[in-house]
């Protein structure tokens, strides 16, 4: 077990851990010693996120303490971020299918669509631009093991953090997953060199376990995310909240205390939904909600996409 160098040097080691990131080259490596990935699924998630970073104007403060700050469109989604030394970020995500994409990409554009939503339009006003436009595609889900059935296709070698597992970045779960992984390894520390066979084993397994729910729910959330957006590309309206955790974000955005420290709590990764959904008083607020809360379409949203596209033409 160990290391190959490029140039030929080989360096020994009782476990080698990838932690090389979603550029992981996993794939080629087991090939090279006649192995393969047992699980290699991959979602791409279909978007086009753009942002730019501002600085408060002297004597003004953040608009809003709700972070994000959001406002929902049928064909995007727009949110204002405070961040630290009087900064924020004004950001969104839109289908990569979307016509008016590159749009986005002229600061004076951006700032017309800004502006014309009324949760983002006080934080415009509120600061200065410090950067462009700043873009990032290729949006994934991907979920890599090296466990086939009950065993691993590889011993003396594991996965970790973006290598092993990643999601959509828009709930920014990334960190917390690696360091929640490590800390998986770190506590199994005493199998290093012992048995690595069942070290490899039971990580993956752990990951499958706490990580793979919270995976599984994003390829699902993500997918229903895709069909929506491109559905309002051509005018489709905004639906109303139908399940459990849109009915959560439409009662922290109400100003529901309770439903936002729950909001927070899965957020940061600190509980499950299904934790949070089984407090008694929550989950009468949310049957509540959704019993009262209309079926159907919620209208054209915020910036009718009409305007929205009128705003991105020269």
């Amino acid at each position: 077990m160990g290391l190959w160098t490029r140039w030929g040097n080989r360096i020994p080691a009782d476990l080698v851990i990838d932690c090389c990131g979603r550029r992981s080259a996993s794939p080629r490596w087991l090939e090279g010693i006649g192995t393969r990935l047992a699980v290699n699924h991959y979602q791409s998630c279909d978007l086009y996120y753009f942002a730019r970073h501002y600085r408060l104007k002297p004597g003004t403060r953040f608009p809003s303490t709700t972070f994000p700050d959001v406002n929902l469109t049928p064909y995007g989604i727009f949110l204002a971020m405070g961040q630290d030394n009087g900064t924020f970020c004004l950001a969104g995500g839109v289908s990569k299918t979307d016509p008016y994409r590159t749009a986005l990409r002229d600061g004076t554009k951006f700032e017309r669509v800004m502006a014309g939503l009324p949760n983002i339009a006080p934080w415009l006003e509120a600061g200065t631009p410090i950067t462009d436009v700043q873009l990032m595609a290729g949006i994934a889900n991907r979920r890599r093991s090296l466990l086939d059935g009950n065993d691993p296709v590889v011993e003396g070698y594991m996965l970790l953090g973006d290598a092993s597992l990643y999601t959509n970045a828009t709930f920014g779960q990334g960190v917390a997953l690696g360091f929640w992984q490590a800390q998986a390894i770190a506590h199994r520390a005493d199998m290093i060199g012992r048995d690595n066979r069942q070290l490899v084993c039971e990580l993956e397994i752990w990951t499958n376990q706490t990580l793979g729910p919270r995976y599984a729910q994003q390829v699902q959330r993500d997918e229903a995310m895709v069909q929506s957006l491109r559905a309002g590309i051509a005018g489709a309206p905004m639906n109303n909240p139908n399940d459990e955790m849109s009915a959560l974000m439409a009662l922290r955005a109400q100003g529901d205390k309770e439903a936002a420290a729950a909001f927070h709590r899965i957020d940061n990764m600190l509980t499950d939904p299904s934790e949070e959904f089984a407090d008694a008083d929550l989950n009468r607020r949310i049957k509540e909600f959704l019993r009262d809360v209309p079926e159907g379409s919620a209208g054209p949203g915020p910036l009718p996409r009409a305007t929205f596209e009128a705003l991105l033409r020269d």
